[in-house]
């Protein structure tokens, strides 16, 4: 049976390897004392009862959003071209980009719907100009048959003599009140 037995095996690292490691832990000392720093921090607020005294929580949640809205300090042509700087402030400013797009949707949309109120425009106007044309000749027609020798003539084809062109002036009748 192997498990009562203790195997002891000795890897001696090379000196590059101790140094990543004593920087490591370096390192990882400092984020602990952080970390004790802020637990105790978080401890003494809750025990006072502070309520103005920020948690772990907090601080974090203020670390998180501060990093967040730092603009990016490389700028460098790859993330250019890349689109990470575009992409950084449209994130930041999506609330005025989708602004904008809407407006930009309102614009196109009332401008397409005033073409085509114009285009209606144009079409009316010609049906009323044709409409017109058609009127004058119509009242040109009328006033041409509606002349007195117009209509003798006509009554003389159709053979009806009782119609005569007076030949005394009309005269006015004065009637007593």
């Amino acid at each position: 049976m192997q498990d009562d037995k203790d195997i002891k095996l000795t890897i001696a690292p090379t000196p590059a390897e101790e140094s990543a490691v004593q920087e490591n832990l370096a390192s990882a000392t400092v984020e602990d004392k952080i970390d004790k720093d802020l637990a105790e921090n978080a401890q003494e607020a809750t025990d006072s009862h502070d309520p103005t005294a920020k948690t772990l929580e907090d601080i974090m949640h203020q670390e998180a959003h501060e990093s967040e809205t730092q603009p990016p300090s490389n700028f460098s042509l790859s993330r250019t071209l890349g689109g990470a700087i575009l992409a950084h402030v449209i994130q930041s400013q999506i609330k005025l980009v989708l602004l904008i797009t809407l407006f930009l949707i309102i614009y196109i949309t009332c401008r397409y719907q005033c073409q085509q109120k114009m285009v209606e425009i144009d079409r009316m106007e010609q049906q009323l100009t044709a409409i017109r044309y058609k009127a004058t000749v119509v009242t040109s027609f009328l006033t041409e048959k509606s002349r007195e020798s117009n209509i003798m003539d006509m009554l003389e084809q159709k053979g009806d003599s009782t119609l005569q062109i007076p030949k005394d002036p009309p005269y006015k009748i004065n009637v007593p009140e």
